[in-house]
């Protein structure tokens, strides 16, 4: 998301859902947009970053996760992403999480990954119970 083009645009900051999706856990990532402008440095990117933590109040870790996701989500090749985030970049929960590089403290990503874990389980059970309700009114 691109909270300052978001601001200029059409959605005012309190209004922007970034901060509930990533309290949710979902992953998002901060970017930019047009940066000529919507933007007011040489460094865009960075602009942003800035203003969602104040913005949003968002601590270190909050925006070591989120960079740490942007990584994840980029389009980089798989070398890059293992140089930024180690060689087990790749795996699930804690077993991805190289936290020299990312600053993500395994507690956070253990803790993500769990909910993720418990939500998928829960769609699981419903979708079963769904189907179960429908094949028993036929």
């Amino acid at each position: 998301m691109s909270p300052l083009s978001n601001n200029s645009l059409f959605l005012s900051y309190n209004q922007n859902p970034f901060l509930e999706y990533f309290q949710r856990g979902l992953c998002v990532s901060l970017s930019t947009d047009d940066p000529l402008q919507f933007h007011f440095t040489k460094e865009p990117l960075m602009e942003e970053y800035s203003i969602a933590a104040q913005i949003w109040k968002l601590s270190s870790i909050d925006m070591c996760e989120i960079a740490r996701n942007s990584v994840l989500m980029s389009g980089y090749p798989d070398e890059v992403k293992k140089a930024w985030l180690g060689k087990n970049y790749k795996e699930a929960g804690i077993a991805g999480n190289d936290i020299c590089r990312s600053n993500v403290p395994n507690i956070r990503i253990g803790h993500r990954y769990d909910v993720l874990c418990e939500e998928l389980h829960l769609l699981k059970v419903a979708y079963h119970s769904r189907q179960e309700v429908i094949l028993f009114h036929l």
